[in-house]
């Protein structure tokens, strides 16, 4: 973020905006002092292109303080919509600040297997059990010679447990998934599906799911919805990328949506919709806004 208050040079729309996002960020930062303000605004007075990226960054941060009833004034259809998802950027940013300090506090690296965004990791524990980690997930193993006790740190696994007179133990969300002799899939919110064998979550015996196998492709690469709700979709698919994916319109979060995708093309899932449910997708630094 350079001061270039003598001649200016021309420079892409998006850049603008996020040198316009810079200065707010200090602005706001409590560190600015009255130098600063005054750079800002000459900054901000170099073109008309520099004028509006000033105007739509400072629109953005006064969102992130108004209520949605403050929100809705009177303008034009255009700025609405501007407004819109600027306020979703903001919120975007606030939540990728607050996901990463989360991050942060739980001992992820510190586990004996991890994964980052988008990657899956096959491992054979000493036991000989299988596990497949989904993507950023993070495992610790404590196994004893009373017990095979698993804890499952961040993000989603699938266990296919050996035979072996100990049980086989999977802590997630403050309870204790038990399995035996079983194949199954835990993520660390406590969802739970059962494909074979036997599994309890404290004292509840687990059913096999009926749909274990369309909740379990991820395993093979692939994502299935069959008329699940367009919102619960988006849901997943940030899951395996970086960066937020959000409705323009709320209403929207309920459209069916069927279909198999491929995991090694995530983007690909939003281009499908674009062509078969008539949506548009507006691509944005770490933001996708579907409308």
């Amino acid at each position: 973020m350079t001061d270039t208050s003598t001649m200016p040079v021309p420079q892409p729309i998006s850049d603008l905006s996020d040198d316009a996002l810079d200065w707010q960020v200090l602005l706001h930062s409590g560190n600015a002092s009255a130098a600063d303000h005054a750079r800002y605004q000459r900054w901000s007075q170099l073109s008309p292109g520099h004028a509006e990226a000033a105007r739509e960054a400072e629109a953005l941060w006064q969102d992130l303080g108004q209520t949605p009833t403050a929100q809705a004034f009177e303008a034009s259809p255009m700025r609405r919509q501007k407004r819109h998802w600027a306020a979703g950027i903001a919120a975007s940013l606030v939540l990728l600040a607050a996901g990463y300090g989360g991050w942060q506090q739980v001992p992820v690296w510190l586990a004996d297997y991890h994964t980052g965004m988008g990657q899956r990791q096959s491992v054979t524990l000493a036991d000989g059990s299988r596990v497949l980690l989904n993507s950023a997930s993070a495992l610790s193993v404590a196994f004893s010679a009373s017990e095979r006790r698993v804890s499952l740190r961040a993000g989603e696994a699938l266990f296919e447990t050996a035979d072996d007179p100990r049980p086989f133990v999977v802590e997630t969300a403050g309870e204790a998934v038990q399995g035996s002799a079983a194949t199954f899939s835990v993520r660390r919110d406590g969802h739970v599906v059962l494909a074979k064998g036997e599994a309890q979550v404290g004292a509840r015996n687990l059913a096999v799911a009926p749909d274990a196998s369309a909740q379990m492709a991820w395993q093979r690469g692939k994502l299935i919805f069959n008329g699940k709700p367009l919102g619960q979709v988006l849901a997943e698919l940030e899951r395996y990328q970086h960066g937020r994916i959000l409705l323009s319109d709320s209403k929207l979060a309920a459209l069916e949506v069927s279909g198999v995708f491929d995991l090694n093309e995530p983007q690909a899932l939003l281009h499908t919709l674009e062509q078969r449910y008539g949506l548009k997708v507006t691509y944005l630094p770490w933001l996708a806004v579907v409308h």
